[in-house]
């Protein structure tokens, strides 16, 4: 879902400066309508110019748009004349405003908070469990023979496609970095470690991978992702992380997209 917490204040980096449309965009909508309301952050974020037609109860513009519809009067309702699109249903205008006029479409900045103000303050406490629990402090769990076959495994792993990801299937960074690389239009490896971090969630073998992910890297928090077999951390933490990566222009172009 679109969790959007303050978004349309300002123009978003992922804009692009190719790709502006020449014509203003129309758009249908009324005050009070949170879903009307979306759309118009989205066409700021987007700084894009178009023409608002209120059309609230009672509006003759109701009749208008019930005319270029074949009889619904349902807003937002989106004009694009640059390229011919016409469509109801705020997420799939969002949807496609971000496809069309964006580099890539920004992740939950409700996620982001989470990630600077609370994830933050547990990577300490990851840190210190990631070890302990792929066996770090059993006698009998040849530790460290397992770590170096994890690490030689990851290694492999991220060897062979241009973009991995490991994740939790439970974990809503997870979730959102899939989605960011989906809507990047990109392929990509996933490779999940279980359902999350926790005993009798984690799969077989996680556990010790979570911990030669923190011994390659610094950060055993998942996602975790590799570009051309380099780490770049998470969704917004990491060195730089996946966010950053893109707003300083350094996604790679040569990734191959999906078909």
């Amino acid at each position: 879902g679109w969790m959007r917490l303050g978004r349309g204040n300002e123009v978003s980096p992922s804009v692009s400066t190719v790709n502006r449309p020449e014509k203003p965009l129309v758009l249908y909508s009324y005050e009070g309508n949170q879903f009307c309301r979306v759309v118009r952050e989205v066409l700021t974020e987007l700084d894009i110019v178009y023409e608002l037609r209120s059309a609230g109860k009672e509006s003759p513009r109701r009749a208008e748009l019930s005319s270029i519809t074949g009889g619904s009067s349902q807003c937002p309702y989106l004009i694009d004349p640059n390229t011919g699109v016409s469509m109801p249903e705020s997420a799939d205008i969002i949807e496609y405003l971000y496809k069309t006029y964006a580099l890539w479409t920004p992740p939950s900045e409700l996620l982001e908070w989470i990630s600077n103000n609370v994830m933050s303050l547990a990577k300490p406490v990851f840190g210190f469990l990631a070890p302990l629990q792929a066996g770090e402090k059993d006698a009998d769990s040849n530790f460290q023979t397992n770590l170096k076959e994890a690490i030689q495994a990851i290694k492999e792993e991220t060897s062979t496609d241009a973009v991995v990801v490991y994740t939790y299937e439970l974990s809503p960074f997870s979730s959102e970095t899939k989605n960011v690389l989906d809507r990047l239009n990109v392929d990509y490896k996933e490779i999940s470690l279980g359902k999350e971090w926790l005993p009798g969630l984690i799969a077989e073998g996680g556990a010790i991978k979570r911990a030669a992910l923190l011994e390659m890297t610094g950060q055993s928090s998942l996602p975790h992702i590799f570009i051309n077999g380099k780490a770049i951390g998470g969704l917004f933490s990491g060195s730089p992380g996946l966010l950053s990566t893109l707003k300083n222009g350094d996604f790679p172009n040569n990734i191959v997209k999906k078909d």
